[in-house]
């Protein structure tokens, strides 16, 4: 004879179901949506029979994702209340990558930060790049063909010690010398042993004479002064924020330029935008300063910040300029990264910042204090 159920039963029953129901939509949503988690697969599992498993005889679906300090966790929906009970687990990731039925290409995953204390050590690296600045070559009463050499010694040693893919130097490559554009390129930077790009900073004067190999920035590097580039997926916007041969400009970035080039790479795992000046009016908001100050250019920059921080999968942005600064800063849900200085006469520790993206595409990034040799910080990113 079957047991009856009593229509409180029943209304338990509903409520059980609806809180597991909504329990599972809002993880989905974090692991999809959010950079708490993302998401992995989904596998169709029939539980075993275990001694004392409160899963055993279950029939249902595994949603698998990663969430939060490296923890690999399923949410089990089965039948064991008639429809829809979620139950939490964690497995390993050998387990899981040799029982999911379906994991979602590694490419497609948007690309996340993470804190590197949070990640194995012996993770597989996808790609590792450099952003460094602020050489200042050709500057007055500086050793200015050492800190070139040092430059690209250091950048040749992270090649070589544990790989280093690309190298980005974001801006003031020289010291209002356009020839020394020419030298740098010749002389230096023909020894790197990685692709390297180089975005236009204030200090980097062009030649006004037409027909001067340094009339553009084109005619130098091959490359237009704002330009992008793309590797293994991954998108690098780089963006002109100065004028053609006077320091003492800041430019907000061509917003309509960065807005076509974000809708291009909209499926990119991420894009990181490369701007030599901050586009914060500086000292506000507890920013730093030397950041974009002349009235007719702050509200063009801050429209450019807004689109920055509105493009989903701008993940990070780089900026030089202000040697003292070496951290984070964080507008909106957008990461803000400075780096130092290679060059130059004066600003904190000379050095530059790595970016390490490993299979799963978690990023780390951290502060190489180039002078000591030794990791300064590794941002413990939100």
């Amino acid at each position: 004879m079957p047991q009856l159920r009593n229509k409180d039963d029943e209304r338990l029953e509903i409520f059980l179901r609806g809180i597991a129901a909504l329990r599972f939509a809002a993880l989905t949503l974090i692991l999809l949506q959010t950079d708490r988690g993302h998401f992995l697969g989904f596998k169709s599992v029939a539980t075993r029979s275990t001694k004392n498993s409160p899963l055993t005889g279950n029939v249902g679906i595994l949603l698998i994702g990663e969430f939060e300090e490296e923890k690999r966790i399923s949410f089990l929906l089965s039948r064991r209340f008639g429809l829809f009970v979620m139950r939490g687990m964690l497995i390993d990731r050998r387990g899981f990558l040799n029982h999911a039925a379906l994991v979602t290409a590694a490419t497609t995953l948007p690309a996340r930060w993470c804190g590197g204390k949070d990640l194995p050590v012996n993770r597989k690296l996808k790609m590792r790049f450099a952003v460094a600045s602020d050489l200042h070559y050709g500057q007055g009463n500086t050793p200015y063909e050492q800190m070139a050499e040092d430059m690209v010694g250091w950048m040749n040693k992270e090649k070589e010690s544990r790989g280093l893919d690309l190298l980005f130097i974001n801006g003031d490559l020289t010291q209002d010398k356009t020839e020394m554009l020419l030298s740098l390129r010749d002389k230096h930077l023909s020894k790197l042993e990685m692709p390297y790009y180089c975005n236009k900073g204030n200090h980097d004067y062009l030649s006004s004479k037409k027909g001067s190999l340094t009339e553009s920035w084109k005619k130098i590097w091959g490359y237009d002064s704002n330009h992008t580039v793309v590797h293994k997926d991954f998108v690098f916007v780089l963006a002109d924020t100065s004028a053609p041969a006077k320091s003492n400009v800041y430019l907000a970035a061509n917003r309509d330029w960065l807005k076509a080039e974000f809708e291009k790479y909209a499926k990119a795992p991420a894009i990181f935008s490369l701007i030599h000046i901050q586009q914060r009016k500086h000292k506000v908001d507890g920013w730093p300063e030397h950041g974009v100050s002349d009235l007719a250019q702050i509200k063009k920059a801050e429209a450019v910040m807004d689109l920055l921080e509105s493009t989903p999968n701008v993940r990070g942005v780089f900026h030089g300029h202000n040697h003292n600064q070496n951290s984070m800063w964080i507008s909106g849900e957008r990461r803000y990264f400075f780096d130092s200085h290679v060059g130059g006469s004066w600003g904190a520790a000379k050095g530059y910042r790595i970016v390490e993206i490993d299979e799963q595409n978690r990023m780390v990034t951290y502060q190489v204090n180039a002078e000591e040799g030794k990791e300064i910080n590794r941002n413990d990113l939100p």
